[in-house]
């Protein structure tokens, strides 16, 4: 049980960054690779807001959530929308994403050079014991404030006019623009919540880990396991598959040993894409996003 419960916070960690994934993937079908660079600014911005405009967490949280999400959608409008214009292969656009994640990373490195930050909790590090498990108010913190940004997400798809857009040209792309809807814009939407998303991990994960210009390359990597895992282009498979992957990480570093969690980790991926490429939590025929 220790460890089942160790393992929802990073799993939470990870549905954001899964989320991210399927919600380019479903709009766009594009693979953003740079997604978890996205949760490296994130926590970089709120590490700059927290201690030189000495702001409060909550503060910085937004505030590193509205900086990535705009950062997210001019990526869509400089880098998405002109090859699509030109019909450039889909290769071509994964291999922008990727080099986004690269200059990202050099940015990262020049501004906040190379030596590892950690941004202070906002909550008491003294764990609390529950039913003889222990946990501590920070992995609280992270799986409620993860929890409400899920929600918030899901209730932005299915209630607000540019959520229903967006999973309009997720279900079919040419015949959403011919009832009037721009695909672009909706893949802007897209770009934008995600990285809006994977900074919003960002700063939840930064108390837990140190901040370094790196850190997005293994959770964006961990985090689109996860969502292909849980069905790569459905929210509901996104953060199942995190948690789902979040709790296999923390049982098996517990009951076995943390040298193999990485390895335990990609074997349960090729095992997925083997028996049921699809994703283990993707019912057939479900819609995406």
């Amino acid at each position: 049980m220790q460890f089942f419960l160790n393992g929802l916070p990073i799993g939470a960690i990870y549905s954001l960054v899964a989320l991210g994934y399927s919600l380019i993937y479903a709009a766009s079908g594009v693979l953003n690779w740079s997604q978890g660079d996205m949760v490296m600014l994130g926590a970089y911005v709120g590490f700059t807001v927290f201690f030189f405009l000495k702001l409060g967490f909550i503060s910085a949280l937004f505030l590193a959530i509205v900086v990535v999400a705009l950062l997210g959608a001019l990526v869509q409008y400089m880098i998405l929308r002109p090859l699509r214009e030109r019909e450039a292969p889909p290769i071509n656009v994964v291999i922008a994403t990727l080099g986004v994640a690269i200059i990202c990373r050099n940015l990262a490195l020049g501004i906040w050079g190379p030596d590892p930050q950690i941004l202070p909790s906002p909550v008491s590090s003294r764990p609390l014991s529950l039913a003889g498990v222990s946990v501590t108010p920070q992995d609280i913190l992270v799986l409620s404030v993860g929890i409400t940004l899920m929600l918030i997400l899901h209730s932005f798809l299915k209630n607000t006019r540019e959520g229903k857009a967006l999973r309009a040209v997720a279900q079919d792309r040419y015949a959403a623009q011919l009832v009037g809807i721009d695909p672009e814009r909706s893949d802007a939407v897209a770009f934008a919540a995600s990285a809006g998303i994977g900074a919003a991990a960002g700063i939840l994960i930064a108390p837990i880990f140190f901040v370094t210009f790196n850190m997005g390359a293994s959770i964006g990597l961990k985090g689109f396991v996860a969502a292909v895992i849980g069905g790569l282009g459905t929210i509901p498979g996104a953060i199942a598959g995190g948690f789902f992957l979040g709790v296999v990480e923390s049982l098996a570093g517990g009951l076995i040993s943390s040298g193999y969690r990485d390895a335990i980790t990609f074997s349960l991926l090729i095992v997925v894409l083997w028996l049921k490429p699809s994703g283990l939590f993707l019912r057939k025929n479900r819609q995406k996003v």
